[in-house]
């Protein structure tokens, strides 16, 4: 898992006698580990991550991260060449790199010691146009499972009580001036049925959540192979094949599934003629997995209630929504603001600490990416 120290003339006084060390005896303590972090929603104190173990080297790259990603957005170049060279220069350093969204596209080829890349976001579809994501040697983790899932849920939760109990009808008679009972159709969230695609860690937070509220829950998950019952807050768990069942099922349904090449528009027009219920449908995986015109045709056709989208196709690529999405009332659409609401989040430290005394340890790393599988 390791390489070579990564900075020899940096560690010398510390590091006497290693160099003359059989390689067998040369030990992961006895040498630094440059870790580079551009991370700045981890937090500005890395005294934490110093902390894991002494021979770690912190480098701060959060404000030249920052720098970076500004000076990409303009168009003055000699901004561009300062800031291309300053993050040259940290990540030629990097045995251990931790970087949030956006992802420095060419990171890989700057930082010819890295070894293991933190992408601090729980998706790593945005990672698939990086070098890093066509070198397997280098080992990639993410923040799967541990980036705010209870506020992501509460987003869903949100949502549903928003369709369900007349909010969403409230909001559209403010916006004309005028109030309209005849169009509001209230339905109760209690006893309803949440269906949760991908139930993972902010899918088990949704089920948890939509269990206090007295709902049943069906739910998919890719690594099962047959159907369970009363697992992980799930009433039913299904096969990812049986998607179709829990169309027909559910009264909500909140997309938590990971983007990968299989899950790439399918949710589509044939998930949506299973559905039986009128569902909302609320998103907070990628837009990439809904098929978008088959989105429309279902609200067209109403086999859906409505759809609450925290994403959208191209939203990662700073595409615009299409117009469409804009354009419906029965749609709601918000900027990714789901995982929002702490301004300290310690759970991203806690994760990126823990997997380094791992790292540190030779022990197995959490949340490490399956290239294959795509998160």
């Amino acid at each position: 898992m390791r390489g070579d120290i990564v900075d020899r003339a940096d560690a010398a006084e510390r590091l006497v006698g290693y160099d003359d060390k059989p390689e067998h005896e040369r030990s992961v303590v006895n040498r630094v580990i440059n870790i580079v972090v551009c991370a700045p929603i981890i937090g500005r104190n890395l005294d934490p991550i110093r902390a894991v173990d002494a021979s770690l080297h912190v480098i701060d790259g959060n404000d030249a991260f920052i720098a970076y990603q500004r000076a990409h957005k303009t168009q003055d170049t000699s901004a561009i060449r300062a800031a291309d060279l300053e993050m040259h220069e940290l990540l030629a350093q990097a045995e251990v790199l931790c970087m949030m969204y956006p992802m420095v596209a060419t990171a890989a080829a700057q930082a010819p010691n890295l070894r293991w890349l933190h992408h601090t976001q729980a998706g790593v579809s945005n990672l698939w146009a990086a070098d890093v994501w066509k070198r397997p040697e280098i080992i990639i983790t993410s923040g799967r499972g541990h980036v705010r899932p209870t506020a992501i849920a509460e987003y869903c939760i949100a949502a549903a009580l928003s369709f369900s109990r007349g909010l969403h009808d409230g909001y559209l008679d403010k916006r004309e001036g005028r109030l309209d009972v005849s169009h509001y159709a209230p339905q109760r969230v209690a006893g309803a049925t949440m269906g949760v695609i991908g139930l993972g860690g902010i899918g088990k937070e949704v089920a948890r959540l939509s269990k206090a509220l007295g709902m049943r829950v069906v739910a998919t998950r890719r690594s099962v192979a047959a159907v369970e019952h009363d697992t992980d807050g799930a009433d039913l768990l299904l096969p990812a094949a049986e998607l179709s069942q829990l169309a027909a099922e559910s009264d909500f349904i909140a997309v938590c599934t990971a983007l990968t090449h299989e899950t790439q528009a399918f949710l589509d027009s044939d998930f949506f003629s299973a559905t039986t219920r009128r569902p909302l449908i609320v998103n907070i995986s990628r837009g990439e997995v809904i098929d978008e015109d088959a989105l429309l045709a279902a609200l067209e056709q109403e086999q859906l209630r409505g759809a609450v989208l925290d994403v959208y196709a191209g939203e990662l690529d700073a595409r615009p929504p299409r117009r469409e999405l804009l354009l419906q009332d029965n749609i709601l659409l918000t900027p990714h603001i789901s995982g929002m609401g702490l301004r300290d989040d310690p759970a991203f430290m806690a994760l990126f600490c823990e997997n380094l005394r791992r790292y540190t340890n030779d022990e197995p790393l959490l949340n490490l990416v399956d290239r294959d599988r795509g998160y």
